[in-house]
C-alpha cells in the first residue's frame, strides 16, 4: 500500500508497508452445536457479523433527529460445498437442522427448546499471512435459521453448494493474537 502525506505532516502518515486482511484467511474453529466438526473443512464461504440500529427519531418543530436504538445482528451467511464421501454435509446440514425441529420418530413440527439448539458459543478467526491470528469473533446462541440444499440442473456443471443462515443473539469482537 503506497505511503502518503496529509498536510505535508512527516508524524502523521500512514504504514507504507500496512498489509490488508484478506478474505481467504479465515476459519470457523466451531459453529455452535453442528455435531459433524470435519464439515468445517469444507466450507466455502462464510460472512462476518454485522450490526444494524434502529433509528428512533425525535421530533422538534420541523426537524427530525435520529439516535440509536435497538440493534440486531444480522445473520451469517454460509456456504457449504456438497461432498459426496464424508463428511457427507447434505446429511450433517439436516442433522443440525434436526436439533432444532427433529422430523423423525414422530416428532415433527416440534420445535425443540432454544436450550437444545442454541449454541453456547461458536468461534470465527481471521488468519495474518504467517498463520497467527489477526482477530477472532466469539458468537453467542446461534442456531440455523434458513438451510437451502439449492437446485439441480442438468445442464449445468457447477460444484453443489450448501447454504446456511447462521442466526445468533450477539458477537463478540476480539482483537490480536490469541492469548
Amino acid at each position: 500500500m503506497p505511503g502518503f502525506m496529509i498536510n505535508g505532516d512527516q508524524r502523521n502518515q500512514p504504514n507504507s508497508v500496512a498489509e490488508v486482511r484478506r478474505t481467504h484467511r479465515w476459519v470457523f474453529k466451531t459453529i455452535g452445536t453442528l455435531k459433524n466438526r470435519d464439515v468445517c473443512l469444507v466450507l466455502k464461504s462464510a460472512s462476518r457479523p454485522s450490526i444494524t440500529f434502529e433509528e428512533p427519531p425525535m421530533h422538534h418543530n420541523q426537524e427530525q433527529i435520529y439516535f440509536a436504538g435497538k440493534h440486531t445482528w444480522e445473520p451469517l451467511a454460509m456456504a457449504w460445498y456438497d461432498v459426496e464421501q464424508e463428511p457427507d454435509v447434505s446429511k450433517a446440514m439436516w442433522d443440525w437442522m434436526e436439533v432444532c425441529m427433529p422430523l423423525t420418530e414422530g416428532k415433527a413440527a416440534n420445535v425443540n427448546t432454544p436450550r437444545a439448539y442454541k449454541s453456547s458459543q461458536a468461534d470465527l478467526e481471521m488468519i495474518k499471512g504467517d498463520g497467527d491470528r489477526s482477530e477472532a469473533w466469539e458468537i453467542y446462541n446461534g442456531w440455523p435459521q434458513a438451510i437451502n440444499w439449492n437446485a439441480l440442473d442438468y445442464s449445468a456443471s457447477d460444484l453443489q453448494l450448501i447454504e446456511v443462515k447462521y442466526r445468533y443473539d450477539r458477537a463478540v469482537r476480539a482483537f490480536g493474537p490469541a492469548g
